[in-house]
């Protein structure tokens, strides 16, 4: 199911953006997502985690109704873990899931980098909860992953060696059989070393997902087609290998100046309030 929504996700991105024209629809781009929303929080994390506990989450989820109401489900649907995940990193994994906020979320993520500088982001919380999940998730689970992830959305092709990004959350699956489930027009093998499996904690836990970041890289490596390959198992397969990781608006909120004033004197108060026992 969430594979499906990304597909039609991508589909609507690229029917907004204006891409060229192809005899059989319309041909994303393949590249390194220039407009991404990629902060890693690097460096940040304490200082972010704050703004989403006593600003972000509940004005964000009181402007947006869908994002309430998925948030409010998911609080009915997640478990204890024995993982390091907080009760909010595990109802983000869940809402992502929720196809309504899902659409709207990863457009963002792929699209509003202006936006997120600019403090006029309308998901804030939900995109550092999640990244902090993945970040969380990958501390426990050793090594990198091979991948599969199917679509009906046509790319250009013309990318061997070159370094993209997805840009947005990725979904993608241990089970190449799930994947293929979602489509065989354009698909991807993915050595991923960033992602991290959230099948236990997903809407969907039979889809075996492995959730890639934003600001991981991937090299090219292949581009191989049925039509020289009789046997592939989806029309265009792109093989991917992990590369690194770019992530342009790495601590932005801070380094821009916007809430390091506040923060710093939240720290010193409390660091006062320590050494006085308050």
């Amino acid at each position: 199911m969430l594979l499906i929504i990304e597909a039609l996700l991508l589909i609507s991105a690229a029917l907004e953006q204006g891409h060229r024209a192809a005899a059989e629809g319309l041909i994303y781009p393949f590249n390194m997502a220039l407009n991404s929303v990629d902060d890693q929080y690097d460096g940040c994390t304490e200082e972010m985690a704050h703004l989403v506990m006593t600003e972000y989450l509940e004005k964000e989820l009181n402007n947006s109704v869908a994002f309430k109401t998925a948030w409010e489900e998911a609080e009915n649907n997640t478990s204890v873990t024995k993982e390091d995940l907080t009760e909010n990193h595990l109802i983000a994994i869940y809402v992502y899931t929720d196809k309504e906020v899902y659409r709207e979320f990863n457009n963002a993520v792929r699209r509003e980098k202006d936006k997120y500088k600019n403090m006029t982001y309308p998901w804030y919380s939900l995109h550092f909860l999640l990244t902090e999940a993945i970040q969380l998730l990958k501390k426990t689970q050793q090594g990198c992953k091979s991948t599969y992830r199917g679509t009906d959305v046509e790319f250009d092709t013309d990318v061997l060696n070159a370094e993209v990004r997805f840009g947005s959350f990725t979904s993608s699956s241990l089970n190449r059989t799930v994947a293929e489930g979602f489509g065989d027009v354009f698909c991807f093998e993915i050595y991923t070393c960033e992602g991290a499996e959230v099948a236990n904690y997903s809407k969907f836990p039979d889809e075996d997902e492995v959730l890639i970041p934003p600001y991981e890289t991937f090299k090219v490596a292949a581009v191989r087609k049925r039509t020289d390959q009789k046997d592939l198992w989806c029309q265009t397969v792109f093989t991917l290998e992990s590369s690194g990781k770019t992530s342009d608006l790495n601590c932005r909120l801070f380094n821009s100046g916007n809430h390091v004033t506040g923060f710093s004197v939240l720290l010193i108060l409390t660091l006062l309030c320590k050494m006085f026992t308050c």
